[in-house]
C-alpha cells in the first residue's frame, strides 16, 4: 500500500507507543527508519522469543528499516542531522532534558529543516520530568480504578500506549495535511496520561458532577445493563444489550424459558442497573441450560449483540479472522508461521497491506 509512499519519517522511538504510531506509516508505503541505540531497541529482548528473535519486537516495527546510531558521538550525531535535513516527520519519546542533552531538541532539529514535523510522546507534558510507563497512566489517569471488583486492576494489555500511538499517528496525518498548503512545519506532543482520560468514556464527568467515585463494576458495565459477561453451562460469555428496544426482544426470549421478570424492577436501563445482580441471577438461569456456541446462535439470531469470550487459540482457529483480512499467516524466515493483525482498515483506492519483515539490528564496523 503506498498511500504515504514518499514521505520519509524517522523513528528515534522505542518499546511501544511510538513504534505502534509509526508502524501505521510504514504499513501505507512511507520510509520508516528505525534509529537504535548500540544495544537496539529494549523490546528486542521481550517475550515471545525465539534466538534473536521477539514477538514483541515484530509486530511494531515490521515494514520498517533499521540503524544503529550512538548520538552521544559527534560523528554520529551529525549524519542524524544530515537524515533530519532530508525527512519528513522525526518521532520522539525521550524526556525533553534528554533531547537537550542529546542536541537532538526541536528547536535544534528546525534549524536544519523548517519543514519538519516534530513529534514527541510525553507522558504528561514536555515539561514534566519522569519516567513514564502504560502502567502508571492506568494508575494516574483514574482506569485502574475502575476496573476489578474489591481491589484495583489493571488491564492485560498496554492499552494507554496503544492509544496514544494512534493518537500520534492521528496528529501526524493531520501534520502533514496541513504542510501540503502551509509548508511549514511543526512540533507534535502527544501526552500519555491526556490519552488516558479520553479512555474514560462518562466516569470523570460523571464524578465531575456527583462528587463521587464510580461504583467497581467488574464485569458490567456502569452506564448500560444488561451489557457485561454472563455463565453458560462451559464458559462464559458477552451480552450487549444498548437499548429498549433490544431489552424487550431480550426479555421475550427470557420469558420464553419460563423465566418470570419482575417488569417493573427492569423497565428502564436505570433500573436494571440498580438492579444488576437480580437481572444477572435472570439471565444466568436460562444462560446455563445452554453452552456458549449455542446461546451465542440462539441470540445472535434475534439481533443480539452476543458472543463467546474467546481465548487465544481460540481466536487464531477462528477462520472469519482470516476470510475478512483481520488476521494473516505470514512465513517468517526466522520462525515459520506466525499470524499477525492487519489493523482492520481498508482503502477501496489501495492494495492491502504488504508485510515484510522487522529488521535486524545492523552490525556495528
Amino acid at each position: 500500500m503506498t498511500i504515504f509512499a514518499g514521505v520519509k519519517i524517522l523513528d528515534l522511538t522505542r518499546v511501544f507507543s511510538g513504534p505502534f504510531a509509526t508502524r501505521h506509516f510504514a504499513e501505507l508505503g512511507a520510509e520508516v527508519i528505525k534509529v537504535e541505540p548500540l544495544h537496539g531497541d529494549d523490546s528486542r529482548n521481550f517475550p515471545p522469543k525465539i534466538g534473536d528473535w521477539s514477538g514483541y519486537f515484530e509486530i511494531l516495527n515490521h515494514n520498517k528499516q533499521s540503524m544503529v546510531l550512538d548520538l552521544r558521538k559527534d560523528e554520529d550525531l551529525h549524519q542524524f542531522y544530515d537524515l533530519c535535513g532530508s525527512c519528513d516527520v522525526l518521532v520522539e519519546n525521550f524526556s525533553a532534558n534528554v533531547t537537550r542533552k542529546l542536541r537532538i531538541d526541536y528547536e535544534t532539529v528546525r534549524a536544519r529543516n523548517p519543514q519538519l514535523i516534530y513529534a514527541s510522546i510525553c507522558g504528561v507534558h514536555t515539561s514534566v520530568e519522569r519516567k513514564y510507563y502504560d502502567l502508571i497512566a492506568q494508575a494516574e489517569s483514574g482506569i485502574m480504578s475502575l476496573n476489578g471488583t474489591d481491589s484495583d486492576m489493571k488491564n492485560a494489555t498496554s492499552i494507554v500506549d496503544a492509544f496514544t500511538g494512534m493518537k500520534m499517528a492521528y496528529a501526524i496525518s493531520t501534520a502533514l495535511f496541513n504542510r501540503c498548503t502551509t509548508n511549514i512545519g511543526c512540533h507534535i506532543t502527544v501526552s500519555m496520561k491526556g490519552a488516558a482520560f479520553d479512555l474514560l468514556e462518562q466516569n470523570l464527568i460523571a464524578s465531575s458532577v456527583t462528587a463521587k467515585n464510580p461504583e467497581k463494576t467488574g464485569n458490567m458495565d456502569n452506564a448500560i445493563a444488561p451489557f457485561g459477561v454472563f455463565k453458560t453451562k462451559d464458559t462464559n460469555v458477552v451480552l450487549a444489550i444498548g437499548n429498549n428496544t433490544l431489552w424487550h426482544t431480550f426479555e421475550a426470549f427470557l420469558q420464553s424459558h419460563s423465566i418470570a421478570i419482575p417488569a417493573p424492577m427492569f423497565a428502564t436501563n436505570i433500573l436494571r442497573l440498580q438492579h444488576i445482580d437480580e437481572l444477572t441471577q435472570c439471565i444466568e438461569q436460562v444462560f446455563t441450560q445452554y453452552t456458549a456456541s449455542h446461546i451465542v446462535k440462539l441470540v445472535q439470531q434475534l439481533g443480539i449483540p452476543c458472543a463467546k469470550v474467546n481465548t487465544m487459540l481460540d481466536v487464531l482457529a477462528d477462520k472469519e479472522n482470516y476470510e475478512q483480512n483481520l488476521l494473516q499467516i505470514i512465513q517468517h524466515s526466522k520462525v515459520g508461521n506466525i499470524v499477525v493483525p492487519t489493523g482492520g482498515i481498508f482503502f477501496s483506492n489501495a492494495e492491502p497491506v504488504s508485510y515484510k519483515e522487522s529488521p535486524q539490528l545492523p552490525k556495528q564496523q
